[in-house]
């Protein structure tokens, strides 16, 4: 093999080239932080780490959107607890108005302040966020959800819509809000319940000389008067409802009471709504063998007690309206519309706060599964400062001394030993 002067020139050059591009790259990986100064350093890596870095950018993205809702709703909790403060104060003036006391007067200057008051809910119902969308509307954001008509009546113009928003590859959260889920409707009853009444001959007096026994179907009464019958119904009554009958008779479906429109008889009266027909009616008596059948002997059919469902500013509307035609009837029930109108609104409000608790949960989900993604990201790509150290070290005395002995060998001449 033929060894020239210009072949080493060439060898020595490449090992001091090789050499400085190591000595760079490891340089570029000090001055970065990073393993990977360009994808072609490894491009095995390359797919793992856009992946981790997609993955982060959507968390921050999840994030981001967690934090908007968490803002909304947290504008919903404040302007709701405004709300709440207003009705109790509305509540406060229904009572004080149904004072026998206060004059006609007095009454148009509280109509004159719950008017006002309504006026803001109203303002507090169409609450606007950051952006100009409506937040109790419902899908209709772009609407005012209550306007008020020419005859001074409030409509609900939103729709029940819900926008779902994404805050984590599984789960999402509810952006807007139905207003009448919020300002839910007064329950007014129209018509009170009736409990249904019958007699029931309880037989001869005479004839309770044994064991007697008045059933609801569930609960029993029993009394023994094998010793001789009562002297009278009003001793039997005691007998069934008192003593060692007191604890069944305060969950037996019915009162007993002597009949004031026929003495002798019992009248039994359903402690809570009944409706059934006499012929059907589940009580018995059993008395003494000789006894006569009981049986029912009239009956009252009873009513369920019927309501209507009042919309939120109609109700206040009527309350001012009965404070200015001095109708204490009617100012009476607005106090149990306000109740139930507040009761309603404080049920909105622990909805929105439960709900700014799931977004910072959520947050805090989001926040801990970055520091997982960054953890896996660092692995893949931050470089290990120690070791590349330690490997520039090595690469700069290598060319160092790849450089001294290009130079001993670059003044070697053949012609100094001819």
């Amino acid at each position: 093999m033929k060894i020239s002067t210009s072949l080493n020139y060439q060898r020595a050059l490449a090992n001091i080239q090789n050499t400085q591009a190591e000595v760079s790259k490891t340089r570029e990986q000090v001055a970065t932080g990073k393993v990977m100064v360009r994808p072609s350093d490894d491009p095995t890596k390359v797919a793992t780490i856009e992946n981790l870095d997609r993955a982060i950018a959507k968390t921050d993205t999840y994030s981001g959107l967690i934090g908007d809702l968490k803002q909304r709703y947290e504008l919903e909790e404040t302007v709701l607890l405004s709300g709440s403060d207003i009705l109790v104060r509305l509540k406060e003036l229904a009572i004080q108005a149904s004072n026998d006391t206060l004059s006609s007067e007095d009454r148009g200057i509280v109509a004159l302040e719950v008017a006002g008051l309504k006026k803001e809910l109203l303002n507090i119902a169409n609450t606007q966020d950051i952006s100009g969308s409506t937040i109790f509307a419902g899908g209709n954001t772009g609407l005012q959800p209550f306007a008020t008509l020419n005859d001074g009546s409030v409509t609900y113009q939103g729709d029940a819509r819900q926008i779902q928003v994404s805050v984590s590859d599984t789960r999402d959260l509810t952006k807007n809000r139905n207003g009448l889920d919020v300002f839910a409707p007064a329950e007014r009853e129209l018509v009170a319940a009736v409990a249904a009444q019958y007699t029931q001959a309880p037989g001869t007096i005479a004839n309770y000389n044994g064991v007697t026994t008045i059933t609801d179907g569930l609960n029993t009464l029993t009394f023994d008067y094998t010793g001789g019958a009562p002297v009278s119904t009003a001793l039997l009554i005691n007998d069934l409802t008192s003593g060692a009958n007191e604890a069944a008779y305060a969950d037996f479906k019915y009162t007993i009471t002597d009949n004031p429109n026929n003495p002798g008889e019992l009248l039994f009266t359903a402690k809570t709504k009944e409706s059934v027909a006499a012929v059907n009616v589940p009580l018995l008596v059993a008395a003494g063998a000789t006894d006569e059948p009981a049986t029912a002997t009239e009956a009252v059919v009873g009513l369920d007690r019927t309501t209507q469902g009042i919309a939120f500013f109609t109700a206040l509307e009527d309350f001012v309206t009965a404070l200015n035609s001095n109708d204490t009837v009617n100012i009476r029930r607005a106090i149990g519309e306000v109740g139930g109108l507040h009761e309603g609104l404080v049920k909105a409000i622990g909805r929105v706060g439960s709900e700014i608790q799931s977004a910072e949960t959520q947050l805090e989900m989001n926040a801990d599964s970055k520091i997982r993604l960054q953890t896996l990201l660092s692995g893949e790509e931050d470089l290990d400062y120690s070791e590349a150290l330690t490997r520039f070290n090595e690469e700069m005395t290598r060319l160092e001394a790849t450089q001294a002995t290009f130079a001993k060998v670059a003044r070697l001449s053949l012609f100094e030993y001819l």
